[in-house]
């Protein structure tokens, strides 16, 4: 997985790459990295936040008022929208792969990397 955060001028806070638990179908490793993106954001104690994902079934499941929890997947979102609550704002809204670049580009590095990374105070394990 591949997370970053910026601030409104656009300058990067905090960068993240990580492995993340092997092989699972791709919804469930979004929510996942959705999972993940939030509680690195609450433990730096960000209150405010724009969540970007180019999974737009994963954003349409996180920001309906009704969806299925009748699986692992429904289990992740139930976490996610705990930790949306959480928050002073939280807006998730679907990007176009190309806007998620950066985000896709560290996700790659992952990959590679023996250990989890991190760039500007965010913490993996």
């Amino acid at each position: 997985m591949g997370a970053l955060a910026w601030n409104h001028a656009g300058e990067v806070l905090a960068a993240m790459a990580s492995k993340g638990q092997g092989a699972v179908e791709a919804e469930v490793a979004e929510a996942c990295s959705l999972r993940r993106a939030l509680q690195s954001a609450h433990s730096l104690a960000f209150r405010r936040l724009v969540v970007e994902s180019d999974c737009a079934t994963i954003v349409s499941a996180i920001t309906s008022e009704t969806f299925k929890m009748n699986s692992s997947l429904g289990l992740i979102l139930l976490d996610c929208k705990a930790l949306l609550e959480s928050f002073e704002y939280c807006r998730v809204q679907h990007v176009r792969r190309t806007g998620n670049a950066a985000a896709h580009e560290l996700a790659r590095r992952a990959l590679t990397a023996e250990a989890d990374e991190f760039l500007g105070g965010w913490y993996t394990s």
